[in-house]
């Protein structure tokens, strides 16, 4: 049976500030309240069987891989969820998932991406498997119209399914592009289908300092260079073919490409809240509150509202928005990192309000799930439970509270909350003190104090 490597380690800097690199744009659920995580491995699923799929994912992200499987009732093996050591692009991540997954067939998927669930896809790799003894494939997508964001695949001689690759050729400019188009290319969606043995010959070629991932695992990925599919193997072999694929696909790398997917109001605006449009043509309008928008005699815009932080710019470059978190992430900005909303392995909790003197949250526990036991030594907590039942445990007494009861947690007391139930518990905790940073925080016991 043939194995699925999902990369979900990508941290979305092009769609700042509705992608943060604590929490980017493969894990936002803004399509129909699924996530672009969740629909990528929807999409594999019935291709290649739960124990076949292989996710590889950054330290920060590992517990959000696990609670959105959880939240689709998927139930893997730790081995399925595989951390890299850091970031180092895909060629590193793809040998690091070989290593662990063994021999045998392998498809790579980005998880970033949107692609119609027709059949598509299934039927691209069917193909993929008629010629895969013989071949690496890239799967390559039929353009609908000149993109100057994507590198295309130039297809040559005929293959008994797909063609072999005569060329990959980077993103053009878009009088290149649509020659491009008219000539056949493909675009390139960063999918591949191949097996072990040719892919492990063509990196002993070609990007022969890798080969050790495949060996020897992690001790080996940390002492590697970054390193694309792309240029690491595809670009230099001779065995590269492209099958394409029909369907409709989207790697959703700008917004510009948002604007493309999302429906519209009814004219030219394409968006997900309510936007009273007098004259708006051709525009874009995100926002993470659903807050009512008005827009007049404008065109070609992009607005993006988060809790936080506001992006107004030109449609025709949202390219750019990667400077913007570039700049933040350079200054050490936490509004590049993360978002008033921050995950943790129990739930999330959403800043609503606060200064150097008091914050106000929300904090949501999913069921089940619980907080490290622990005390704060420069702040008092508030807790007062909105919705669900609670489990607390409070120095050497332990009580449950349910919707409109609270607790009051003194400076130094150590302190656990827990969710028994079935249901999400949510509560509002008001922190007061001098010193309310998330650094104020002592774990009692062997918890680790990222639970936090």
């Amino acid at each position: 049976m043939p194995k699925a490597i999902i990369l979900a380690g990508g941290v979305g800097s092009r769609l700042w500030p509705l992608s943060r690199e604590a929490y980017p744009k493969q894990f936002i659920q803004f399509f129909d309240g699924k996530s672009l995580f969740q629909k990528t491995v929807e999409r594999l699923l019935p291709i290649f069987g739960p124990n076949n799929l292989l996710v590889s994912t950054g330290e920060p992200y590992k517990f959000i891989v696990k609670n959105q499987l959880d939240e689709m009732k998927l139930e893997v093996s730790k081995d399925q969820i595989l951390v890299e050591p850091e970031a180092k692009s895909t060629l590193p991540a793809v040998l690091l998932a070989m290593h662990r997954f063994g021999s045998g067939e392998y498809g790579v998927f980005p998880s970033d991406h949107t692609m119609a669930d027709d059949g598509g896809l299934r039927q691209s790799i069917e193909a993929a498997q008629n010629i895969v003894s013989e071949y690496i494939i890239s799967f390559g997508i039929v353009p609908n119209w000149p993109h100057t964001g994507y590198g295309y695949i130039r297809p040559g001689e005929q293959l008994f399914s797909g063609y072999r690759v005569k060329e990959f050729v980077e993103k053009p400019d878009f009088e290149t592009a649509k020659k491009y188009v008219e000539s056949g290319y493909y675009w390139n969606a960063g999918m591949m289908y191949t097996n072990l043995k040719n892919f492990k010959m063509e990196v002993e070629k070609y990007s022969p300092e890798h080969l050790l991932v495949l060996d020897d695992g992690e001790a080996a990925y940390k002492k590697v260079s970054n390193q694309t599919m792309e240029y690491g193997v595809f670009e230099k072999t001779n065995l590269a073919a492209v099958i394409p694929i029909k369907s409709y696909w989207n790697d959703l790398g700008s917004f510009s490409s948002f604007f493309d997917v999302l429906n519209k109001n009814g004219g030219s605006v394409a968006t997900n809240t309510e936007v009273l449009d007098f004259g708006a043509k051709n525009s874009l309008v995100i926002s993470e509150e659903s807050k009512l928008v008005g827009l007049i005699d404008v065109k070609d815009l992009v607005v993006v509202d988060t809790r936080d932080a506001l992006l107004i710019g030109s449609k025709n470059s949202s390219e750019k928005v990667k400077k913007i978190f570039n700049t933040l992430r350079d200054k050490g900005d936490l509004r590049a990192k993360q978002h008033t909303t921050v995950y943790r392995p129990w739930g999330f909790f959403t800043l609503m309000e606060g200064n150097s003197k008091y914050k106000v949250k929300k904090v949501v526990i999913y069921p089940g799930k619980r907080m490290t036991l622990h005390r704060h030594m420069n702040r008092t907590e508030h807790w007062v439970i909105a919705k669900g039942v609670a489990e607390i445990k409070l120095d050497d007494k332990r009580m449950y509270l349910k919707s409109g009861e609270s607790v009051y947690v003194p400076k130094g007391a150590s302190h656990m909350l827990k969710n028994p139930s079935e249901l999400p518990l949510e509560m509002i905790e008001v922190q007061i003190g001098n010193y309310l940073d998330e650094s104020d925080v002592e774990v009692i016991g062997k918890d680790h104090v990222e639970d936090l």
